[in-house]
């Protein structure tokens, strides 16, 4: 599947517009039983960076093997909000500058893609951001070993993942894996990415109506 020259716009129709705020968005993941009518305790917010370059691309990382959660798995630059950040958005932002060297300025903030709830407590925000394509991405090699990415056309293509059933604590749900070769991407990454080829499907369907 190719990416056309309309890309830009087909990412800005499948984000949902900052003005909404966050609480028309949905939520997918994972809900313990205990915690059916309970939002998690914690949030955070991962920035979903789509390179702007004749062939596009999604900024992925590999965790650090140091880190006590999540070690070695595939994740977007984030983290949890810190009590003074004024937005989702700023928490993205800050959190990618800090593990990628990703300087804000270098970022356009597009929209949110529907929030996800994990395991380990948090209900995460992801913002779709356009990246200048010039860019020299860092690792801080503390919480970040490597950053790579994925196509766009990639990403977009929904024949490209697979899920499988998984049951814990009398729950059965959904894990996706992205097909691709060089990283094995699942879970909440592989989620939010299919979330973003969901929408960006249906606001194509929508369109040509």
């Amino acid at each position: 599947m190719a990416v056309t020259a309309s890309w830009q716009h087909r990412l800005r129709g499948a984000v949902s517009p900052f003005e909404q705020g966050a609480a028309v968005l949905g939520v997918q993941g994972w809900r313990p039983p205990d915690r059916d009518h309970d939002r998690p305790r914690r949030t955070a917010a991962v920035l979903v960076g789509v390179i702007d370059a004749p062939e596009p691309a999604v900024i992925l990382t590999l965790r650090s093997q140091r880190l006590a959660r999540h070690a070695g798995q595939v994740a977007f630059p984030g983290g949890s909000a810190d009590a003074d950040d004024p937005s989702g958005v700023r928490t993205a932002l800050r959190e990618a500058e800090e593990e990628i060297g990703l300087n804000p300025r270098f970022v356009q903030p597009l929209g949110f893609l529907d929030r996800i709830d994990t395991i380990s407590d948090f209900r995460v925000l992801p913002v779709v951001g356009l990246v200048q394509g010039d860019i020299r991405l860092v690792p801080d090699g503390q919480e970040v070993a490597e950053v790579f990415t994925v196509p766009l056309a990639r990403v977009l293509d929904l024949s490209a993942y697979r899920g499988e059933q998984v049951h814990r604590e009398g729950v059965t749900h959904h894990v996706y894996h992205l097909d691709w070769p060089a990283q094995d991407v699942w879970g909440v990454t592989a989620a939010i990415l299919r979330n973003l080829a969901v929408r960006a499907r249906d606001a194509a369907s929508a369109t040509s109506e």
